[in-house]
């Protein structure tokens, strides 16, 4: 029977009963794992895209407005030039003052702006490039007309007359010149609106798509929590499922010899506290290995748990009954007056276990038991010194015939 108990626990291992592990509750913690993992990735990647794409745009716009910002500073850094030159040349005309030609007043700076350096700034084609190409021309002869009244005031002096000294410079360019540069400028302004606006919109898409993203991972979170909870809740009690099998005999529900010891500091303190004594009971069934050898295995099965439900029968429910192992098994008595009480307890034990037990195919199985009886606790005595006392006891029992129950102390045990 010890053989066919182990063989059953050993079916545990099998690929069938692994099969089934793999696709229990406990396989949903890997799935969620690799799916939480795929979520997050594609999330991540998402997220990464989105903010390199938005990183890219940025820098591309601040270049693009910083390159327009200094396109309509340049343009009006020309035009304060030509202003100046225009004012320089109306005071002299009217104070014919030549300290009012000195070109530190006309540009302070050591390059003065040109119409070639805004042109190459800008890069200009198409309509630009058409309405910028007069600037140079224009701007040249300015400033070659400047220069020779420059010349004409040092070298007459107050001799000549104004008109003849301005007789070189065209007026009308400095007005074409200004006329090309605000039509420059208000453009310029224009694309800096517009890609302004574009900053802002490629902005408020990326903050979109950015919580769109959120939201998805947030969903997600949502999903991954809800079904971990669902898990862990399966888990949990897969576990206590678990733990209670491990507690307790697979073929007759009974708790085991783990249970027993895992209690035993329970079960004395119990009896301590209560002001009562406690006893064990070593039963051992008679007459089984003739049951299994004349009817198989699973009428030996049958036997057992019809005298787990006998034994249970006849306790109370803060009793405790263990199966040992085969046909060996332990009845802790929590709370008990005398020995006469136990004793009772015994021989109703011996009584039940006495009468046939109905096969299901047909038969009838005569067993009986030998029971060996402990009590406790005056002293220090633990529970496995109790078994011990009970065993002797059980042998006892069966060397005066079986079918019977002994006390450990008594005469002859």
């Amino acid at each position: 029977m010890a053989r066919a108990l182990v063989a059953r626990d050993m079916n545990l291992d099998t690929p069938q009963m692994q099969t089934e592990i793999h696709g229990s509750v406990f396989a949903g913690f890997r799935r969620v794992l690799r799916l939480g993992t795929l979520i997050f990735a594609f999330i991540l990647t998402v997220l990464f895209a989105l903010i390199s794409y938005q990183h890219q745009r940025s820098e591309e716009s601040v270049r693009s407005v910083t390159h327009t910002r200094q396109v309509i500073a340049y343009i009006d850094a020309l035009r304060t030039y030509l202003l100046n030159l225009d004012n320089a040349v109306r005071k002299y005309a009217e104070s014919h003052n030549r300290s009012d030609l000195d070109p530190s007043l006309i540009c302070r700076q050591s390059t003065c702006p040109s119409a070639e350096q805004l042109i190459a700034l800008i890069g200009a084609d198409g309509d630009r490039a058409v309405r910028l190409a007069p600037l140079p021309a224009l701007q040249s002869a300015l400033e070659t007309g400047f220069s020779a009244l420059q010349q004409r005031a040092q070298t007459n002096g107050d001799a000549t007359p104004p008109e003849r000294e301005l007789a070189g410079f065209d007026k009308s360019a400095i007005d074409q010149i200004h006329r090309i540069l605000i039509e420059t400028g208000r453009e310029e302004l224009n694309q800096l609106e517009k890609r302004e606006a574009e900053r802002i919109r490629d902005q408020n898409l990326s903050a979109m798509l950015v919580g769109i993203a959120g939201l998805w991972m947030g969903l997600a979170l949502l999903g991954l929590y809800r079904k971990t909870v669902r898990l862990i809740g399966a888990g949990t009690q897969a576990e206590q499922t678990i733990r209670q099998l491990s507690l307790h005999d697979s073929l007759t529900g009974l708790a085991n010899r783990r249970f027993l010891k895992e209690n035993e500091t329970h079960l004395i303190a119990g009896a301590k506290r209560s002001g009562k004594q406690m006893a064990v009971l070593a039963v051992d069934l008679d007459e089984f290995k003739a049951v299994n050898d004349r009817y198989g295995h699973a009428a030996g099965d049958e036997v057992l748990v019809t005298s787990a439900e006998r034994m249970k029968r006849l306790l109370r429910e803060s009793d405790v009954i263990v199966r040992l192992g085969g046909d060996e098994f332990v009845i802790v008595l929590g709370q008990v007056d005398d020995a006469a009480a136990v004793r009772e307890v015994a021989g109703r034990v011996v009584e039940s276990l006495s009468q046939p037990i109905l096969l299901t195919q047909g038969a009838a199985a005569h067993i009986g038991a030998s029971v060996g009886v402990a009590m406790c606790c005056a002293g220090g005595e633990t529970l496995n010194d109790l078994l011990k006392k009970a065993d002797a006891a059980l042998y006892a029992a069966k060397r005066d015939g079986k079918c019977t129950f002994r006390e450990a102390g008594a005469a002859g045990v």
